[in-house]
């Protein structure tokens, strides 16, 4: 029985690849955990670089972009926003609930921009809601 054992063993061990032995990774780790340490400050600055400049910035763009939707919107439901009669009384509604709700937007959309691309990339323009497209 022992005999069978042994011999199947040896047999396995023959068969199976041979395995290159790898670096070892704490190498790797030590080297990505001290650039992590020595970024960590410039990160926390870049964040809130983005919050004071980039919340107001995407406060004005989202309450500009929401008063012209909601004041077409309106206008709409009054006699269509291209004419200028239906489209003047509908800003009188529309500017104020898109600058409500543009607000609302403008301090999530970028505390979010500020705290996810100043993480990544510290004082880059999505960190101050300045690319051409704010991230949703």
């Amino acid at each position: 029985m022992k005999k069978t054992v042994l011999s199947f063993l040896a047999a396995l061990a023959l068969t199976l690849p041979v395995v290159a032995p790898a670096p070892a990774q704490a190498d790797e780790d030590l080297k990505d955990m001290t650039m992590n340490t020595v970024l960590f400050p410039i990160k926390a600055v870049g964040i809130g670089a983005g919050m004071v400049v980039g919340i107001p910035v995407a406060i004005t763009r989202r309450a500009s972009s929401r008063s012209m939707e909601f004041t077409d919107t309106f206008a709409d439901k009054i006699g269509g926003h291209e004419h200028i009669p239906p489209r003047a009384m509908a800003s009188l509604v529309g500017i104020p609930f898109g600058i409500i709700v543009g607000t609302g937007e403008g301090v999530y959309y970028g505390g979010k921009n500020a705290i996810v691309n100043g993480s990544d990339k510290p004082f880059c323009l999505g960190s101050f809601s300045l690319e051409s497209e704010m991230m949703d």
